[in-house]
């Protein structure tokens, strides 16, 4: 059974279950900072440091072949002390239930904030979502283990968050994800909210972090970006605002830090940065124990890979300390531009088409132009920022997505100003223009999604219509035989029923000594179908393997949730396929 075609509930169910679940992570969190982390017993820390903790947890237990005990201890704890943790929830929501706003700005963050609400809870339509994101997850729990890096390549670029999200999975709900980074977006916008006593400030604040294009692409699946993000901007917090690092201090900001690069790799570009300049800054005070306990959280974050790597690889080089992705693939993943009508940097502010207008950063970052004034932290984290983005451009993908980090640590500095002749209302004024265009298109998507919450029969039709290659995966699902184990061309591989191997090891390039891994792969499975588009560029490469035409598929039209990327049309071919032969195959 498959949980995203063959839901256990409703969306509200789900959602309601995923809220329980980051309950319980909080109420952990507090027991983790009550006992080591004094200062920093706050809600928003104790959901950063749970999440971080019982990812990086899971992740070792996955290694060693006890994902299914931890899995099922994990989600029962994690859910019980949820259970038990709503009671702080009911008297916060008492506390405050009789605040009416009545500021238009205010207004308007909390409508646009309810709107990413119902957009980050509805049926999952992404592409990558559908791909390595919840097929990582769902492996775990089908097969309870981690797949081998020969199996699928871009589950390899699963981190954290995919195994954190095995745990929500298993309890039925499939908008966790989505649901916890945008709950750590607001609980970062509160947390700033305790510092900053001028709400004009605030408010400005808030409108220039979420008048970005691109954060409807970060809250609408469960590609966990935007949490990572939101611990480095923290971590630039602490730092700049702390005259003094205490060893304390230095612990939690490296966990921060080491736990965001166990999310995505490029996190370790930025995390590289401000990691240096956290140890330098401590370092003068404490220096034996900063460099032993730099040493003791390397180790634990970063060692377990690349044990598992190093035992998974056959030929072990630098770069799989932290990656299996064959170097072909990740210098692909390097090119890959959105919006490349336009040279970078202005693909991160133009869109090709109005159908990219989400692939986009926007302008506000301009308006900090004339308003940062010479001071000594926004000094240093504007230098921190050139390094790091100096980093992605020679190492990273250069989209939006990715550089949204920077209009969170931009926002930061906006902390730091201290001028109170601004008029931060002028600005919020000229931000809203890009923010009411954000409206738009967040109020279509949440009109759309907004009945899909409440039906199950609803939820099928909008995947129908809005999620990547749901019809496709469906009707091949109903087509080929119960025991039929598939390589698939397609790329929503997190929808199939069937045991399925992605085909994405013929993508890049790669040489056919590199491909033995694959080739063994498929033929331990015994895979005895192929699944691909009509016109699929390796058909010429698989001819020896693939045999009868076994279904052919009526014509299906691209899936996406943007109306304006919908159109093309495609069908799907059915072969069957003699993994015997798939060493004369692969070439």
């Amino acid at each position: 059974m498959n949980i995203l075609v063959e839901p256990l509930y409703i969306g509200l169910i789900q959602t309601l279950i995923s809220f329980v679940f980051i309950s319980g992570l909080i109420f952990c969190g507090k027991i983790i900072n009550t006992k080591i982390f004094k200062d920093y017993n706050y809600l928003f820390f104790n959901l950063l440091i749970s999440v971080i903790f019982f990812s990086q947890i899971i992740k070792i237990f996955s290694y060693l072949g006890l994902f299914k005990e931890i899995n099922l201890i994990f989600s029962l704890i994690i859910f019980c002390t949820g259970i038990y943790n709503l009671k702080f929830f009911y008297n916060f929501i008492n506390k405050n239930r009789f605040y009416i706003p009545k500021n238009f700005f205010e207004i308007l963050v909390i409508f646009s904030l309810f709107l990413f609400l119902i957009v980050s809870i509805a049926p999952p339509t992404m592409a990558d979502a559908l791909d390595y994101h919840y097929g990582f997850s769902l492996y775990l729990l089908n097969f309870n283990e981690v797949p081998s890096p020969y199996l699928w390549i871009h589950g390899a670029t699963a981190g954290n968050g995919e195994f954190i999200n095995s745990l929500a999975l298993y309890l039925g709900t499939d908008n966790f994800g989505t649901l916890l980074q945008l709950f750590s977006l607001i609980c970062f916008l509160l947390f700033l909210r305790k510092k900053i006593i001028n709400k004009k400030k605030f408010l400005f604040l808030c409108i220039f972090i979420i008048s970005s294009p691109t954060l409807l692409q970060l809250i609408s699946g469960p590609k966990f970006l935007l949490f990572p993000q939101i611990i480095t901007a923290t971590v630039l917090l602490i730092i700049l605002e702390k005259k003094k690092i205490e060893i304390t201090d230095f612990v939690f900001a490296g966990i921060l830090l080491m736990g965001a690069a166990q999310f995505k790799l490029s996190f370790l570009l930025s995390g590289s940065i401000i990691g240096t300049f956290l140890f330098l800054k401590s370092f003068m005070n404490n220096k034996i124990k900063v460099v032993c306990f730099s040493i003791f959280l390397f180790i634990i974050f970063f060692i377990p890979t690349s044990i598992w790597n190093y035992n998974q690889l056959d030929n072990f080089i630098f770069q799989n300390i932290f990656t299996t992705m064959p170097i072909e693939a990740i210098e692909s993943l390097q090119d890959y531009r959105e919006n490349f009508n336009y040279i970078y940097p202005f693909n991160l502010i133009l869109p090709n088409a109005i159908g990219s207008i989400s692939s986009i950063l926007g302008f506000q970052f301009l308006i900090l132009f004339l308003i940062f004034k010479n001071k000594k932290e926004i000094n240093i984290l504007l230098l921190i920022t050139i390094l790091t983005i100096s980093l992605h451009y020679f190492l990273s993908m250069n989209e939006a997505r990715i550089y949204y980090e920077f209009i969170l640590w931009l926002a930061i500095g906006i902390y730091f100003i201290d001028d109170n002749k601004i008029n931060y209302n002028f600005f919020s004024k000229i931000i809203t223009i890009q923010l009411f265009a954000v409206l738009c298109m967040t109020l279509y998507f949440a009109a759309i999604s907004f009945p899909a919450i409440f039906s199950i029969e609803y939820r099928d039709k909008f995947m129908t219509k809005n999620s990547f290659g749901y019809n496709a995966v469906k009707w091949v699902n109903k087509t080929v035989p119960e025991n039929a184990k598939i390589i698939s061309g397609l790329r929503s591989h997190a929808l199939f029923q069937n045991e399925v191997v992605p085909a994405d090891w013929l993508s890049y390039g790669i040489s056919k000594s590199e491909l033995s891994g694959f080739s063994n792969i498929v033929l331990k499975k015994k895979i005895n179908y192929i699944v691909f588009r009509e016109n699929w560029q390796h058909i010429p490469q698989m001819k020896d393997c693939i045999g009868n035409k076994y279904s052919e598929s009526p014509e299906f039209v691209t899936n996406s949730r943007n109306p304006f990327n919908r159109g093309s049309k495609y069908k799907v071919l059915i072969f069957e396929f003699n993994s015997n032969n798939i060493k004369n195959c692969v070439k």
